[in-house]
């Protein structure tokens, strides 16, 4: 990692990693709770993926903070999102497969995800889709659904994940944009603007608006067979 790795206001940090086996200087980083997890696996991938995931989250937070990776406490909000408290940083977390994704910022609530495409033919919970999704889904040609029902699915993770409220929410509430389109939430069914709430500079009063505006989403380069 760079020493330049200081996040700045209006900037997003997202770090990737493979996990391919445990290393022991990683594992060296995790505090009792965490190893107590780690110890848990009986295969050695899955303890892999456990031990880069959080070891990554470690050193991509301590060196923002300029502290010690491992001496930081995690502890978890009330619909499990993971923070730090008196820190000046926002963070997420996502692992699947061999792949592993941090996403920090400074200024701003942020969720990341990663998923593995499901191999052809694999049962998918289409039940996640909301009716604009699922429309636009049916019409795909079968080799191309599962990599799309991916993106629909890391999109609005990543969205839950930086409200905090996670799967909590029914993720058929949001419409998010189709595979071949630039990330964007498109709509959150039952979601209310506050009153007198300020939305785009303009005020509002109990309008279905998007959540903690504006929403910004990305899609981010991965390897194949992952989005």
């Amino acid at each position: 990692m760079s020493a330049d790795a200081g996040v700045r206001p209006g900037e997003c940090h997202v770090w990737t990693a493979r996990a391919v086996s445990v290393s022991p200087d990683l594992a060296a980083l995790l505090d009792d709770a965490e190893r107590r997890v780690y110890a848990s696996f009986l295969r050695e991938p899955d303890a892999a993926l456990y031990v880069t995931a959080h070891a990554l989250l470690r050193l991509v937070v301590g060196e923002a903070l300029g502290r010690d990776p491992a001496d930081l406490v995690f502890a978890a909000g009330p619909h499990g999102k993971p923070y730090l408290e008196n820190a000046r940083v926002e963070f997420s977390l996502s692992h699947a497969g061999e792949r592993v994704a941090v996403a920090v910022t400074s200024d701003t609530p942020v969720g990341v995800d990663v998923e593995r495409v499901p191999r052809a033919g694999a049962e998918l919970p289409l039940h996640v889709l909301s009716p604009a999704e699922r429309a636009a889904y049916d019409l795909l040609p079968a080799g191309c659904r599962a990599g799309a029902f991916t993106s629909y699915w890391v999109r609005k993770e990543a969205v839950l994940k930086a409200t905090g409220e996670g799967l909590r929410v029914d993720p058929a509430r949001l419409t998010v944009s189709a595979a071949d389109r630039p990330a964007e939430l498109l709509g959150w069914r039952g979601r209310k603007a506050v009153r007198g709430e300020a939305v785009q500079g303009k005020a509002v009063r109990g309008e279905a608006v998007q959540p903690h505006l504006p929403v910004r989403l990305y899609d981010l380069g991965s390897p194949e067979g992952y989005r």
